[in-house]
């Protein structure tokens, strides 16, 4: 049986250990945590090492010894260079170079591919400038939401500039307009054997900013609602910077900001991303690109081969839940929304006893559900049916789970 290494072993990792366990293949996971909330893919997987993802002398030693021929990086660029890393040294295929993700990690080598390809950006400034605000702030080299702060004014500025600078390695911080009346815009594509594959779009609903967790995406729209416009306008260009950086058999996403009638680009990421499009992609197709990501990492060079499915009427939803700081007594409903058959999937992020303590602005996530329907009220219900039927209740009895997407917003989509 091929062995494959999983780099982590947290919620998201566990959709990794699944498939590749459906495909026939014995999974490892390698996490040198020891809480249980940290390492539940270890629980699933066939083997588990205690062993850093970041140890490559060690992992290298491990991954000869027990016959690994595989490694698969999953949803972080930091796991993604621990792959690169290690399968360098054992000689396994890897879909990515160093140079390659550099490009996600620094945003400002990020924006120059962008403007070699025409793909827009969005306005910035330098420290120093006659700022207008608000202004979002962050680390060049800081992937995903970390380090990312909004300013309203010249204080919080300097103190959010003041904390991206401390995470940034190579000191630099990016002040960009915050774009907060526009809507947030995801594209996914799979470059397969030197085909690039549009795999889909979504859009994003925020939640509204009370308690000061303004920059948590509560919900994602499938497909977005100007994905005809992007194919029209930008998708020639993404495809130019995917030739221009020599992308290949590698899962991308792109995300940018829509207003006004045009898209403003901000960051890729050459990982998973967290949304798990996989699930919407296989709705729509009825294929798995996990399988291709999977399979081309154990060296299988003859796998099904995907394609574009655009216009058709399916209606996807992921929701997110963000939770209250406290002591979570009760975990209510998650067998219920399991059971529906439009639900694809739904990660639990937290469990019973353990306390939640929220010290930036970003809310620890404690839920993901994944709804796929043949009709927009239908998949509405199902909206419905997950927000009275999941509940997260403190110590005394009050509601931990955050602010949620209701009914009304996700109409327009």
């Amino acid at each position: 049986m091929k062995k494959l290494l999983i780099l982590g072993s947290y919620y998201t990792e566990i959709e990794v250990v699944r498939r590749a366990r459906g495909l026939g293949y014995y999974t490892i996971v390698t996490d040198n945590h020891h809480a249980q909330e940290h390492i539940p893919a270890k629980f699933l997987a066939d083997d588990c090492w205690d062993i850093s993802w970041t140890d490559i002398d060690a992992l290298e030693a491990k991954c000869r010894e027990e016959g690994v021929i595989g490694v698969v990086g999953g949803f972080s660029e930091r796991r993604v260079e621990s792959m690169i890393k290690l399968t360098t040294r054992l000689g396994l295929p890897c879909s990515l170079t160093m140079e390659q993700l550099d490009v996600t990690r620094d945003k400002l080598k990020f924006k120059n591919a962008c403007r070699e390809s025409g793909i827009p950006c969005v306005p910035e400034f330098k420290y120093g400038d006659d700022i207008k605000f608000p202004v979002i702030v962050k680390p060049v080299d800081r992937a995903g939401s970390i380090g990312i702060n909004v300013a309203y004014d010249k204080d919080s500025f300097e103190k959010d500039y003041a904390y991206a600078m401390s995470l940034s390695e190579t000191k630099l911080v990016i002040i960009e307009e915050y774009i907060n009346d526009g809507i947030k815009f995801d594209v996914y594509y799979y470059v397969q054997d030197g085909n690039i594959v549009f795999l889909g779009s979504s859009d994003t609903i925020m939640c509204k900013g009370k308690d000061g967790a303004e920059i948590l995406q509560k919900a994602w729209p499938f497909p977005s609602k100007y994905e005809n416009q992007f194919l029209k306008d930008e998708d020639g260009h993404v495809r130019q910077m995917i030739r221009n950086l020599g992308i290949n058999n590698c899962y991308l996403t792109m995300s940018a900001f829509f207003r006004d009638g045009k898209f403003y680009f901000f960051e890729a990421g050459f990982r998973l991303s967290g949304e798990m499009s996989f699930h919407y992609y296989k709705a729509i197709s009825g294929m798995d690109y996990l399988d291709v990501f999977i399979r081309y990492a154990l060296g299988e060079t003859e796998y099904l081969q995907l394609k574009e499915i655009k216009n058709h009427s399916l209606c996807s939803m992921v929701l997110n839940f963000f939770g209250r700081d406290g002591v979570i007594k009760h975990i209510d409903g998650v067998e219920k929304i399991h059971s529906l058959p439009d639900v694809k999937d739904f990660l639990v992020y937290a469990q019973e006893g353990e306390t939640i303590s929220n010290n930036t602005k970003i809310f620890r996530k404690i839920a993901m559900c994944t709804i796929c329907s043949e009709s927009k009220e239908k998949m509405l219900d199902v909206v419905d049916f997950v927000n009275r039927t999941f509940g997260v209740k403190g110590e005394n009895g009050e509601n931990l789970v955050y602010e949620t997407a209701s009914r009304a917003e996700l109409i327009d989509y």
